[in-house]
């Protein structure tokens, strides 16, 4: 504005002096308008992918629709899959989990001491509703939400450091921050980097008013600002979740196209497995993650429906059985927390079935919480507790810990009492059933009375975190390639550790009953430790010990691993499906024949 005036005050002079003024001036504000342009240029994340073309909707099959779209609240994957459409973090992965460069951020710099991080934002981007982007909001999101024990969910314990507490956070300009831990931080990047960020302008108000926790529910849906690929526009219970290309995107093909190329994704929820896959056969989905018994007749048909179907390594995550040692019934408690009962229902079940018959042989026995896909898998727990199955050891296990059978053959604890509960697992996938129904056949073999009763996933999860009402369930979590990844199931007052929480994490703990072993003592104490040895060899050995704890105190009792099984219709180009990324890890270079 002032070149404008100066410019317009000049043209009131008439001699030729003024007029090469005039032209002085205009050269000069035809410059400084050029350089404001290419300053506000924005720095896109360019890509390696080209040729793809615009349009079309990927169809996904999902066993159960969102609870929420709230980070800070989202515990389930129901939820989580969706949330990590909208929003992204400041470092870029590749399927393998390989840091592979920047995302949100364009560099960054880690301090000689390993103790800070300086992100350097890109520059001139925009929310998927048109604000700016800037490092106010990575500021913001890490200040006032995920170093906020209140308010960050479960996002809080993966970010604490050596000592216990998060990070600081420092807004050094309007495109740089910087993050520092008292002491250094061994997982460092991975974690810090792969944060969501949240944007400032649409959260901050909810956070003043006391009301992010109530905030961003399946409700609000229309209200959902992010950056990443695809934006959630729709939900409709039990039915479908609809998300909409976001036009703001910050990556491009090596063209300079902006992507994604898909208009948008369809969720179709479909509680059952068995209609998930005719829904896939029929053409209804795009993609489908085939179960292994799926898999030899979707191979077989795949060149005539033009389908890809495939295998890949283990997978990260993880499936087994767990008790409640803090179930509502005093007398089931002192059942779940007895070492040689866990360790007789390890015993009691059958793992080369449950590859043989449900996993069709693409699986491989697990025995501890690190995925043998991770580099810090321990194979030494395959040798030092592999608990074959053998209901003899598991009848040995259960005398040791005193329990007995009485005349009708029921079992019964040391004071007589039948034994008797529930087992449960989220309805519908049928892979978990049959665990359940296998697991089950052996313990009433061992005189158990046990009652298998499936429930809807989201409410399972329900009981799990808020509850506690419940006492044998099945279930999974997703894993990673670093174990730190589980600070949160494994540290004492971490937000998943379900089946032991704490009185201070869950008022319905009684706090006269809460009863902590020396070996979850010790895992909790590798935890604190890992996190600030640097000495990858160290950091290694700790490691090796959590995963050998765990092995033979089994609270955790782990099943079967299945191999990465996928399917997809040959009409998508660009997946590169792995089993840590899955099929749709870049689903924004993905795109569709029409």
């Amino acid at each position: 504005m002032v070149i404008k005036s100066h410019v317009i005050c000049l043209e009131d002079e008439s001699s030729g002096e003024v007029s090469a003024l005039k032209k002085l001036f205009l050269i000069l504000l035809i410059s400084l308008i050029s350089i404001a342009l290419i300053a506000e240029e924005p720095e896109y994340k360019v890509e390696e992918y080209s040729g793809g073309k615009y349009g079309g909707m990927l169809y996904v099959g999902t066993i159960s629709g969102p609870k929420t779209l709230n980070p800070s609240t989202a515990y389930e994957t129901s939820s989580t899959d969706i949330i990590g459409w909208f929003l992204d973090g400041l470092v870029d992965f590749d399927k393998n989990g390989k840091i592979v460069g920047g995302a949100l951020a364009k560099e960054w710099e880690i301090s000689p001491d390993g103790k800070s991080y300086i992100f350097k934002i890109r520059k001139g981007l925009k929310w998927s509703d048109g604000h700016p982007f800037t490092a106010e909001d990575v500021y913001f999101t890490f200040k006032e939400i995920w170093t906020n024990k209140e308010l960050a969910g479960n996002h809080y314990d993966g970010l604490l450091g050596p000592d216990g507490n998060p990070p600081s956070v420092e807004l050094i300009d309007e495109y740089t921050v910087k993050i520092s831990y008292n002491e250094p931080f061994a997982p460092g990047l991975r974690y810090v980097g792969s944060e969501p960020i949240l944007p400032k302008h649409v959260v901050e108000p909810l956070v003043k008013e006391g009301k992010w926790l109530e905030s961003w529910t399946v409700a609000d849906v229309d209200k959902i600002v992010g950056m990443g690929p695809f934006i959630p526009v729709e939900y409709t219970p039990d039915v479908r979740v609809v998300l909409k290309r976001n036009p703001n995107y910050y990556r491009v093909d090596k063209d300079g196209n902006r992507l994604p190329y898909l208009d948008g994704i369809v969720y179709v929820i479909i509680p059952d497995m068995n209609t998930m896959r005719l829904k896939f056969e029929t053409g209804d989905l795009d993609v489908y993650a085939p179960r292994a018994q799926d898999y030899p007749d979707l191979k077989a048909m795949a060149r005539e429906k033009g389908w890809v179907v495939d295998v890949d390594g283990p997978t990260f995550g993880t499936q087994f059985f767990v008790f409640n040692w803090n179930a509502l019934d005093p007398i089931k408690r002192k059942w779940f927390r007895n070492v040689h009962f866990r360790r007789a229902v390890a015993y009691a079940l059958d793992k080369d079935t449950i590859i043989e018959t449900i996993y069709n042989g693409l699986g491989t026995p697990q025995y501890g919480p690190v995925s043998a896909a991770s580099p810090f898998y321990n194979p030494e727990i395959e040798e030092k507790y592999p608990y074959p199955y053998s209901l003899t050891l598991a009848k040995i296990e259960l005398k040791r810990g005193g329990f007995s059978w009485n005349e009708e053959g029921k079992l019964v604890d040391s004071e007589g009492n039948p034994v008797k509960f529930t087992l449960t697992t989220n309805a519908g996938n049928t892979v978990r059933e049959d665990m359940c129904n296998i697991i089950t056949e052996s313990l009433k073999k061992l005189g158990m009375d046990v009652t298998f009763s499936p429930i809807d996933f989201n409410t399972l999860v329900q009981k799990l975190l808020n509850t506690g009402d419940w006492e044998m369930v099945m279930i999974g979590l997703t894993g990673g390639v670093d174990p730190h990844g589980g600070s949160n199931v494994w540290k004492l007052d971490g937000a998943l550790h379900f089946w032991n929480y704490s009185p201070e994490r869950k008022k319905y703990v009684d706090p006269n009953d809460y009863w902590v072993p020396d070996f979850e003592k010790r895992i909790d104490e590798i935890f604190r430790l890992e996190v600030g040895e640097m000495d990858p060899e160290k950091r290694r050995a700790l490691f090796d010990e959590f995963q050998e704890l765990v092995a033979e105190n089994l609270p955790l009792i782990y099943t079967a691993q299945r191999l990465y099984m996928f399917a997809y219709k040959k009409i998508l180009h660009n997946l590169d499906p792995a089993a840590w990324g899955g099929m749709l890890w870049n689903g924004y270079a993905i795109w569709k024949e029409q």
